[in-house]
């Protein structure tokens, strides 16, 4: 029994991809990464399923419209999208005709905005046991980035640069912060390309390339560090907040959809966007983004690094409510919806309390 997947290469689909192979795998059966699913492989005898794992958008799913429309056997597109599809992408194509899985609820308002289809919205997931063993196998980084920094809070980014991850509104945020509070805290960067308006400031350090480690590796630095900050304007659905919390680390973000369908303000530092603003991108879709001012994630900062040196035992219990929120988005019980859509039934596993070690 084999099933196809063929996901979009880019870190966090590849990184989610590999959880539902996993998870296949794991009850019996054989699957195969291809990076486009022909009609000839519908037609292949050993092939029972096959799911697409893209972005939204004309130039992505179009090698799936003939394999998908024209096969019997069972099927699914999971998309995500980070705004509105442009009708022109769809123009006198049969994309109109497919169905698609959004991975968050914004997303399905999104593509409904457009006129698409979508006949379930399921969230992406986190390994829980692997989420546990990179909290174990952190505390040697923990113990260097405390031989380095001393006291100072660790702030931690994750996340590419461009326009719609705001990390000019971080650029501004240090700046407010730097003016009372520079050595304090140090934030360091997992990221790409030009950093210099960030790395200017002497408490802003990068320390790795994002997509150049494994999702293990980046498990592990998100557990060794006090916080990690994601300053985004605009997501389809926005793992590194859930990723964080499956480590045991509060997330610092702006309360928007579709943060908000999974994240908590019982145990995250959030705060409101003001605005939301189209942006173009390219010319698939319109980038919704939810506009706030950088103020106010220098205030929310602020507050975290007061109660992380202040109130020790509050910060400790944020960490063990996080994990504790985080199971319910195991990939064990949430991609069994995914796999129903492909007839293939899989029991959703309850995900024990798991210990906290400190």
């Amino acid at each position: 029994m084999r099933v196809l997947i063929s996901p979009l290469i880019a870190t966090s689909i590849i990184n989610q991809a590999e959880l539902i192979k996993k998870l296949l795998e794991n009850n019996g059966y054989e699957v195969y990464f291809k990076t486009t699913i022909s009609i000839w492989d519908t037609k292949e005898e050993k092939n029972i399923a096959f799911l697409w794992f893209t972005l939204a958008t004309f130039s992505c799913v179009g090698d799936a419209i003939a394999p998908y429309l024209m096969t019997d056997k069972p099927k699914a597109v999971y998309v995500t999208i980070e705004g509105i599809p442009t009708k022109g992408n769809f123009i006198d194509t049969n994309v109109p005709k497919m169905e698609f899985i959004a991975n968050s609820y914004f997303t399905k308002k999104c593509l409904t905005h457009a006129g698409l289809k979508v006949k379930d919205v399921i969230h992406h997931a986190v390994d829980m046991d692997l989420a546990q063993k990179a909290k174990e196998e952190s505390q040697a980084l923990r113990k260097k980035f405390e031989n380095e920094f001393g006291n100072r809070v660790k702030i931690l980014y994750v996340g590419r640069n461009d326009p719609r991850k705001g990390l000019d509104y971080l650029r501004k945020a240090i700046i407010i912060l730097n003016e009372k509070m520079r050595d304090e805290y140090v934030l360091l960067l997992h990221s790409e390309g030009k950093l210099d308006d960030l790395l200017i400031h002497p408490n802003v350090l990068k320390v790795g390339n994002f997509g150049s480690m494994d999702y293990f590796q980046v498990l592990k630095l998100m557990a060794s560090v006090d916080y990690v900050v994601f300053p985004s304007l605009c997501e389809g659905f926005g793992l590194p907040v859930l990723e964080a919390n499956s480590v045991g680390i509060p997330v610092i973000h702006a309360w928007f959809e579709p943060l908000s369908e999974f994240s908590s303000k019982i145990h995250n530092f959030v705060f409101d966007y003001v605005a939301t603003d189209m942006v173009k991108c390219s010319n698939y879709q319109y980038w919704m983004f939810h506009v706030y001012n950088p103020e106010s994630l220098a205030e929310i900062i602020k507050d975290a690094i007061k109660i992380y040196k202040e109130s020790k035992n509050e910060y400790n219990e944020y960490c063990e409510k996080a994990i504790e929120h985080a199971k319910n988005w195991d990939y064990r019980k949430i991609y069994p919806k995914l796999l129903n859509h492909l007839n293939i039934k899989i029991e959703e596993k309850k995900i024990e309390q798991i210990p906290i070690r400190t």
